[in-house]
């Protein structure tokens, strides 16, 4: 066996080659290409859903590296120029590349396994460095030449060192590295492992390089090195490792793109279908031909069929489940024409539960032929069916007794109208109201009167022949509609009247309410019509009128619409219109009666109001103080007879003669009712600065029906500015004497009824002497009006009475008559005063 290592001696006679150094960057570059290549294709073992492909690029990955490996080292080995001609031997050289390809199938089985200990690392790494070594001394005893070939020991053991740590350290930066991200397609770990090969690929070989002596054979001459053809063969070397190397590269970025698109549509059909499954409402997929290819679980559980049983059955054919037949033409008109068909259908359970569903197709994927798959979804709308309804319940139904409301009469009697127009048959409308049903509910409370209203409603229910025939319509009215009365008009309203006396005779009456009996008066008012003529407004309208007229005759008594109460309506509408203009327009005048002792003598006077109207006169009190009542215009009415009344007490101040007279103003309960009342009273005494002990306050007995101590804090506070107080037509209403006695009253006033008849009827006298001991024994004034006669006055005398109010004094005059009039000091008694007066 030769020797293998260089003595001293021999390092002078032996021979060292040198590189060109493009081609040991070129080869350093073949490394790097051929090593991240090959890493590449180990990144896609371990990502390889299968064993045949993990296996197959496993083999490409490690061939890869033995061929990086190995023609880093022939190019670098091309790169070497000696001064004597060198060959390689072809079997050697090319047995040279075994361990090489060993080498980068250790390698990349190391690096595609996760979790490798770290023992098995390191061995990997070493295997890899010697792979590399072995590799390069065969190729390097493949090298035929004019010489023998001789290694420093040292420098060859450097070179057998350095190679292990690089590998290691390839192995472990690729593991340790995976986190880090890709950059432009480069995964930066897998280049620096590739880096850490390539340094120990290079080492390896240029430090082994150096270790190399070579003794020429005796006789050898020194010729030139053939330095462009080993160029150009290191070239094409280099240039085939690097188009494999990228040929390997573009292989395994495709084969990553469609591995990425396949497991990221993988995960997206199973998204989808999760999602599927997850949704509430049915879905199901069909083919071209509508056939069921799959459905969700939802879709299972509304129709109660598994979908074993629904596979390959035709959507329209599905009948027994979603009632298809009868939107079968119009299903496929509509996917033909739009590829679309959405509408409501009646499931039907397996169990043989119904409810309603909205079912929608729509046409999904279509290829140019216009075919494609179709995706049905189905949502029970039982939900919104039912919220529908009670939305429709409620907006037709009054909620406090379940009846049909305004709008549902509306539709009813817009029905009966259009029937009638075929039969000609009358049809009755019957309206019906509980008489003082506001006193009702504030003497007994909202409770009660609710109670009051649906044992009403429980009246009327039988005498309707359909629900929707009955309604309420507002707080305490109600509707009752009648049809198939008579073609004959006269025979049809003694139909409806007959109807309407027994409706109401039921209903009035005694009502139990919470174990207490409560009496209650009804008034009713019917219309009688036929076929459509007039709007269902107007039928309304007018059988209103028909109930306000029996309501103000108080007779318990139907009546029937006639066309004079438009009529009137229409009058007192205008009269309503006209109230408003009246005191804006000054013709609101103030008319005083005076009050007289029993000698005769003024003490002051009650305060009236009248209305002196451009057109019609003077208009009677009777005729718009119901009407400023009932519209709220009395509250204004009111303020402005008191301001009046305080400036004339303030006015009166600078005459002697009168300074001492008090003036009476009466106060509706719907005025003395308002929160702002004694701020009123307070600011018309201050602004005009009358004295508050000369202005008496009439009330009426209407007020004591409600709760005592809001009246009794009213009063008080008013007491308290010096206002006066008198109950005025005292014994006509509801009086109670504990009540009477809290109230800081001054007088009372006997009504009109008592005087009149005090020398006709015998037991008018007793009531006005009751009357008149009651105000003594609880130390209040009384006063008598409506005396017109001397004979009135002298029975009033007679039963304690000391002042008086009436026409045997004077009838109430514009304020200029009145202090003509006064400018006497006393009144003549006995007729006397008339002729004055007329005069």
């Amino acid at each position: 066996m030769p020797p293998i290592f260089i003595t001293y001696p021999q390092v002078a006679q032996a021979i060292q080659g040198v590189h060109t150094p493009w081609l040991v960057v070129l080869s350093c570059l073949v490394a790097l290409v051929s090593v991240y290549s090959a890493m590449a294709v180990g990144e896609r073992v371990h990502s390889a859903r299968w064993q045949h492909r993990r296996r197959a690029w496993w083999l490409a990955g490690g061939t890869m590296m033995g061929l990086g490996i190995w023609s880093m080292h022939f190019t670098g080995m091309l790169a070497y120029r000696l001064p004597f001609p060198a060959h390689h031997g072809l079997w050697l050289t090319l047995a040279s590349l075994l361990p090489a390809v060993v080498a980068g199938l250790i390698a990349v089985a190391a690096m595609a396994r996760r979790g490798l200990s770290t023992t098995r690392k390191i061995i990997a790494g070493c295997l890899l460095g010697l792979g590399i070594a072995t590799m390069h001394y065969t190729g390097m005893a493949a090298m035929e030449a004019p010489a023998s070939m001789r290694f420093a020991p040292i420098p060859l053991l450097l070179s057998l060192v350095i190679s292990l740590p690089f590998g290691i350290a390839s192995i472990y930066s690729f593991h340790a590295s995976r986190h880090l991200p890709r950059v432009q397609g480069i995964r930066l770990g897998s280049l620096l492992a590739a880096v850490f090969a390539a340094l120990a690929i290079c080492s390896m070989h240029y430090s082994a390089m150096m270790a190399v002596y070579f003794l020429p054979d005796p006789g050898w001459q020194a010729t030139a090195p053939m330095a462009h053809h080993g160029s150009l063969l290191a070239t094409a070397v280099a240039v085939l490792s690097f188009l494999f190397a990228l040929t390997t590269l573009v292989t395994v970025l495709v084969d990553r793109r469609l591995q990425d698109s396949a497991m990221r549509m993988q995960v997206s059909r199973r998204q989808l279908v999760d999602v599927i499954e997850s949704m509430h409402d049915g879905v199901v997929l069909l083919d071209q031909r509508a056939r069921m290819i799959m459905c969700n679980h939802a879709f299972e559980t509304l129709t109660g069929v598994p979908h074993t049983d629904l596979q390959g059955h035709s959507m329209l054919k599905l009948n027994t489940l979603l009632r298809l037949d009868q939107h079968r033409s119009q299903v496929l008109r509509s996917l033909r024409e739009n590829g679309a068909w959405i509408g409501d259908v009646e499931v039907r359970h397996r169990q043989g539960r119904r409810f309603p569903a909205r079912l929608s197709i729509n046409r999904v994927r279509a290829d140019e032929d216009g075919s494609g798959h179709f995706v049905a979804t189905l949502s029970d709308t039982s939900a919104h069916h039912d919220a529908q309804q009670h939305i429709r319940y409620q907006a037709y139904h009054d909620g406090l007794t379940t009846l049909p409301n305004r709008s549902s009469l509306q539709e009813r009697i817009h029905a009966l109208q259009l029937a009638s127009d075929i039969s000609g048959r009358h049809i009755m409308l019957l309206l019906v109201d509980i008489d003082n049903f506001k006193g009702i509910n504030d003497a007994l409370g909202q409770a009660t009167g609710d109670r009051l209203l649906k044992a009403l409603a429980a009246r009327l229910r039988p005498w309707a022949r359909q629900a929707n025939d009955l309604a309420r319509l507002s707080s305490n009215e109600f509707a009752l509609l009648y049809d198939g009365l008579s073609v004959s008009p006269e025979n049809a309203m003694g139909q409806a009247r007959e109807k309407a006396r027994s409706v109401l005779e039921s209903l009035n009456g005694d009502y139990s309410l919470a174990g207490e009996r409560h009496s209650c008066r009804v008034s009713g008012g019917y219309l009688l019509f036929r076929g459509g003529d007039l709007g269902v407004s107007e039928l309304l309208k007018r059988a209103g009128l028909a109930l306000l007229e029996s309501k103000s005759e108080a007779a318990q008594r139907p009546c029937a619409f006639e066309a004079s109460m438009v009529e009137r309506l229409n009058a007192r509408l205008r009269l309503e219109r006209q109230l408003k203009d009246a005191v804006v327009g000054e013709q609101l005048r103030q008319y005083l009666q005076p009050q007289v002792d029993h000698q005769g003598t003024i003490t002051g006077a009650e305060v009236l109001l009248r209305w002196e109207h451009p057109e019609l006169g003077l208009v009677s009190p009777s005729a718009f103080i119901s009407l400023a009542e009932d519209t709220g215009q009395i509250i204004e009415l009111g303020n402005w007879v008191l301001r009046k009344t305080c400036e004339l007490l303030a006015d009166w101040q600078h005459d002697p003669h009168r300074s001492a007279w008090t003036l009476s103003v009466n106060v509706s309960a719907r005025e003395f009712q308002r929160a702002d009342f004694v701020t009123g009273v307070e600011r018309a005494l201050t602004d005009t600065g009358a004295p508050a002990s000369q202005l008496t306050l009439e009330l009426t007995e209407s007020l004591m029906l409600g709760e005592a101590y809001p009246v009794i804090d009213t009063l008080t506070h008013l007491r308290t500015l010096g206002v006066r107080f008198a109950i005025d037509d005292f014994g006509t209403g509801y009086s109670s004497l504990a009540y009477l006695k809290r109230l800081p009253l001054d007088s009372l006033k006997i009504d009109v009824a008592f005087v009149r008849d005090l020398t006709d009827d015998p037991t008018a006298a007793p009531i006005a002497q009751t009357i008149i001991a009651l105000a003594q024994t609880l130390q209040l004034g009384v006063i008598a009006e409506g005396v017109e006669t001397v004979e009135q006055q002298k029975r009033l005398l007679e039963l304690g009475c000391r002042s008086f109010q009436g026409y045997l004094y004077s009838k109430p005059l514009p304020l200029h008559q009145f202090l003509a009039l006064s400018s006497r000091r006393r009144l003549p008694v006995g007729g006397s005063a008339m002729p004055l007066l007329q005069g």
